[in-house]
């Protein structure tokens, strides 16, 4: 009786705000968990919110956003605004360093009080979005907000001065954005001590600017209403096998689950700091209906099944965890130099070596991964699992080593959201597409990667990739950096003789790269493998950050194998196998190989090794 007379009142509350025929559109309500159910438009609420804004959250609490708010209306229905719940992630889940002093790649984050809020809601007809600043700071203009990635030529309204109204139209795809108010802006710069120099807000000095963005960012998840055939791949049903549904609250005994499929249903589960699932070989399937939100990890340590699941539209966090929970070492911080086998990863699988698998992974929103979000480890002789990634979204990836997720033979992945603290897009296996990226990019590694180790790698496609922000600021030459990378080896960073010329690298398609914004270096790789037909087209770069120059520059290096050999590059002017940069352009410009606009003082910043002139070109 109590919730149906809050309808009512919400109802009524609405209608008193219905605008007569020529006026402005009304102010966003204030929000009281008035959710949309329809199959046009759903959203969804949590009543156990928390504003906290400096600690950890309860056991059974969600943090809500203490910057923002969402309200979301059809275009039919433009008047009927429902409430979005608007989640949050501040660094290290304000638990700050538990038992350790070493550096956790957070130190800025933290100190500059960043944050990262969302709303993810699911529609399948034009949508108006209405998103609230909760800070107190004003603007007088829709030009004082800003939509990215910027090619979304969103109609925007100002409702007041604290509110602004986006026009979303239907996509099958969706869409993965940032609505960023200038009050909110702020500069990061380099202040160029030591070695690689450190991250401040100061100004001052010989300090390098690197990057504006917003200090509270507000991203919205609009993902599309599944139905018919894809509804049926990715929602669990009677028809898909036994269905365990845990209650709310605290879910410590996951192994001993003997259903197929874990569904969670609306409500908030954690796990604790020092548990994460282990599931048994039966389970193939975990569901996060809308509004579940899981506080835990997920561990399919006996992976015998042909098709395994992670899907639905609820949110997995990690912020119960410590940076690097090492689970050799009671789930505290690591002590050793790497943890890779033993850390708590947020999805993590063994491959079978008797026969194909496949993964499937929907719609799920992962926050707050205290080391790597996804792996797949396996025997010597396993197959790889290929994988079918499609609406992921990463958030809250505050510390080192979280990276994106590494995409294994015949996988493909579409329509996806990364901010990510490493490594974004791994590209270690062959015959791999990637298709519609958003990326917010923090300090540490580059955004795409191919290289730690030689590989054989051939067919790989990644197309429409958005980064829209990334705070890449080392003054030094790092190997493991820029928008497109292959790093020398990770166990001798600075050695030249780990390649292997048994093996190749070949047949890339890097295609349609914007970079918003300022950016470090474009470039770099260091080839620990023959390197063939590497075609990067359409990169495009607004600009270089306050570094100098040599700072920025891309390279271009053939390594050899411990017997001085060296890898070979495709020769461009040949037989077109090698690195081709196709309409490369900085801040506007086109750099063309045949003009002097390429080199390292001038706006394309390429410092490719001399010995490799016949192996590059740019037009």
């Amino acid at each position: 009786m109590k919730h149906y007379l809050r309808l009512v009142a919400a109802a009524f509350a609405l209608l008193l705000l219905l605008p007569a025929a020529g006026q402005e559109p009304a102010a966003a309500t204030e929000q009281t968990g008035f959710t949309a159910t329809g199959a046009d438009l759903r959203t969804w609420w949590h009543s156990n919110d928390e504003y906290n804004t400096t600690s950890p959250t309860s056991n059974g609490a969600v943090r809500r956003s203490s910057s923002y708010e969402v309200q979301v209306a059809t275009a039919a229905a433009p008047t009927t605004r429902y409430d979005s719940f608007t989640y949050m992630s501040i660094p290290r889940s304000g638990k700050g360093k538990i038992n350790y002093t070493e550096p956790d790649g957070a130190e800025f984050s933290s100190s500059a009080r960043l944050s990262m809020s969302w709303s993810s809601f699911e529609y399948a007809t034009d949508v108006w979005v209405d998103v609230k600043l909760l800070t107190g700071q004003a603007i007088t203009s829709t030009e004082q907000v800003t939509i990215r990635p910027s090619k979304y030529a969103f109609e925007k309204q100002l409702v007041d001065s604290s509110t602004v109204r986006v026009k979303v139209p239907y996509a099958a795809s969706g869409y993965r954005f940032s609505v960023e108010f200038a009050p909110q802006n702020f500069t990061a710069y380099n202040d160029m001590s030591g070695t690689s120099g450190v991250l401040t807000e100061d100004p001052g000095g010989d300090n390098r600017a690197i990057h504006t963005e917003p200090r509270n960012s507000m991203m919205i998840f609009a993902e599309p209403v599944l139905t018919g055939a894809e509804a049926e791949r990715v929602i669990p049903t009677a028809a898909s096998g036994t269905v365990k549904y845990p209650e709310e609250g605290l879910v410590n005994n996951l192994e001993q689950v003997t259903e197929d499929i874990i569904y969670f249903r609306p409500g908030t589960y954690y796990m604790g700091s020092g548990y994460r699932a282990e599931l048994p070989a039966n389970v193939k399937w975990i569901y996060l209906a809308p509004g579940a939100y899981v506080k835990g990890a997920f561990y399919f340590g006996n992976s015998t099944q042909g098709v395994y699941k992670v899907t639905g539209r609820g949110v997995l966090s990690g912020e119960q965890y410590v940076y690097e929970a090492d689970t050799a070492n009671g789930f505290n911080h690591s002590s050793g130099v790497n943890c890779h086998n033993t850390c708590v990863k947020m999805l993590q699988f063994s491959s079978s070596s008797s026969m194909q698998q496949y993964l499937d992974v929907e719609g799920i929103t992962i926050s707050e991964p205290p080391y790597h979000s996804f792996v797949i480890y396996g025997p010597p002789n396993a197959y790889d699992m290929e994988m079918r990634v499609d609406n992921y979204k990463q958030v809250g990836s505050w510390y080192w080593q979280t990276d994106g997720l590494e995409l294994y033979e015949g996988s493909r992945m579409n329509n996806t959201f990364f901010h990510a603290n490493d490594d974004v897009l791994k590209l270690y296996h062959s015959n791999v597409t990637v298709d519609n990226t958003v990326i917010w990019k923090n300090e540490n590694g580059p955004v795409i990667q191919w290289g730690w180790e030689p590989h054989t790698i051939e067919n790989v496609v990644v197309t429409d990739t958005d980064v829209i922000h990334n705070r890449m600021y080392w003054k030094d030459a790092k190997y493991n950096t820029c928008i497109i990378n292959s790093s020398s080896y990770w166990g001798n960073m600075g050695a030249t003789n780990t390649a292997d010329t048994a093996k190749t690298v070949k047949n890339f398609r890097l295609e349609n790269i914007n970079v918003e914004g300022t950016t470090n270096c474009a470039v770099r790789i260091y080839a620990l493998a023959n390197t063939e037909n590497i075609h990067i087209k359409n990169l495009k770069i607004d600009g270089w950050n306050g570094l100098d120059y040599t700072s920025q520059a891309s390279h271009l290096k053939r390594y050899s194998d411990t017997s001085s050999a060296k890898v070979a590059l495709g020769n461009e002017t040949v037989d077109s196998r090698g690195i081709k940069l196709e309409n490369y352009s900085v801040g506007g410009t086109v750099i063309d190989k045949t003009t002097s606009n390429w080199s390292d003082t001038q706006p394309g910043r390429i410092a490719f090794d001399g010995e490799n002139w016949d192996n590059w070109n740019a037009w």
